[in-house]
């Protein structure tokens, strides 16, 4: 069965800028625990997918009144296939990923437009791809007798 995951990226923007690096700064969130999705909260989410599943990345900046955006998302095409959206009628935009067959443990990395000098950091790579298949949570297994 496919499903829709969605990521959630809130980052401190000023602490991003001022330390010139995302780690520290980035909290990564998405609704596939169940699914067997891991480190919740840090920029080192480990996202459960299969094949099949869409995958919507939003950015929220702790202080909203600082500039921040997702510039790139870097996955391989032939595994997950990545494109930018943007909401009707306006210019926010938002991420989608088509998983298009078994990902493994597969980093990727995260582009991020932060702060009025249009500036991009990247996280290096923390937040990973995980196959859903191999990491089930134990409340979804069977017991055998």
């Amino acid at each position: 069965m496919t499903k829709t995951i969605n990521i959630l990226l809130v980052v401190d923007v000023v602490a991003a800028l001022e330390a010139d690096k995302l780690a520290g700064s980035l909290y990564m969130i998405d609704d596939n625990r169940p699914g067997g999705s891991r480190n919740q909260a840090t920029d080192g989410l480990a996202t459960a997918v299969a094949p099949g599943d869409e995958i919507i990345w939003t950015l929220l900046p702790i202080e909203c009144e600082n500039h921040a955006a997702i510039r790139a998302i870097k996955l391989p095409p032939e595994i997950c296939e990545v494109r930018r959206e943007t909401y009707p009628e306006s210019d926010v935009s938002y991420w989608v990923g088509t998983v298009k067959q078994p990902v493994g443990d597969l980093p990727y990395g995260l582009t991020l437009e932060l702060g009025s000098r249009m500036r991009t950091l990247d996280n290096g790579a923390a937040a990973r791809l995980i196959d859903a298949a191999l990491n089930a949570s134990p409340g979804t297994r069977t017991r055998s007798s």
